[in-house]
Parts: C-alpha cells; structure tokens; sequence
C-alpha cells in the first residue's frame, strides 16, 4: 500500500517555492513602477501597431537631438530613397541608428555621396538648396 504524498517531495516543492519567493522579493525591490508603467504604456501602443516616437525609446540617450534629426529625414523622404548621413562624428551608433529609423531607405555614408538621392547632414547651417530640417539640413541630388 502506498501512503499519499512522499515527503522529500514534498520537502523539494516546499523548497523551491520559497526560494521562488525570495528570488521575487528581492528582484520586486529593483522594479521602478513609473518605469514598469511606462514600459506597459509603450508596449500597448506597440500592440496596437501605434509607431513609437525615438524620443520616448532609449536608443538615443547618447544624444536625443539626433533623434528628431532622423524623424525629420523619414518624414521628407520616400521610402525607396537612398540617403547619405554626413555626421560631424560618425561612430558606428550614428551610423546604426540612422540605418534603422530610416529603414527601408538604403542609408550611405559621405564617401559614397554620390549614390545618394537625398543627402542629410547633421549639425550643419543650410546653404542655397538645402533645406533647414530639425538639427540639419536635408537637400535633394
């Protein structure tokens, strides 16, 4: 005849639970909840197909001008256009960004200039055919 439930098994589930609990607590006590709420926020507009403005993402921390720099190029350009970047300091979180938010636009550096039908520079005064955009400039080729 067997009798119920084995101890040690018991014992383990007991175990495990309470260190779930644990784990729980002490990971609990790192949540932010504005943070936890803004996260669901962004994660309901996601859901509902809403595209999420790059000022409220945290890929720009390093520099959130550049962000509506990049939302003025993808709001003046169409979609099969080929864009050069020229940035003041092209690091390859620039570079990275711009290829993202501009997709699906082929985004090219100033060397390949010349492959470019639009040409956006970051950080620069218009001259005659450049269009002033947020933090640049943005002119057609």
């Amino acid at each position: 005849m067997e009798s119920g439930a084995d101890p040690a098994k018991s014992l383990r589930g007991g175990i495990a639970a309470a260190l779930l609990l644990v784990l729980g607590a002490s990971a609990a006590s790192t949540l932010e909840p504005d943070g936890v709420a803004r996260r669901w926020r962004l994660l309901a507009r996601a859901v509902a197909g809403e595209r999420t403005p790059p000022k409220l993402t945290q890929g720009f921390a390093f520099d959130p001008d550049y962000a509506a720099f990049l939302q003025d190029v993808r709001r003046r350009t169409p979609a099969e256009a080929t864009v050069a970047v020229v940035l003041p300091e092209a690091t390859d979180l620039y570079v990275y960004q711009a290829a993202y938010q501009l997709a699906p636009r082929r985004v090219v550096d100033e060397k390949r200039e010349g492959e470019a039908s639009f040409v956006a520079a970051y950080r620069a005064a218009p001259v005659s055919g450049e269009t002033a955009i947020a933090h640049g400039t943005l002119a057609a080729r």
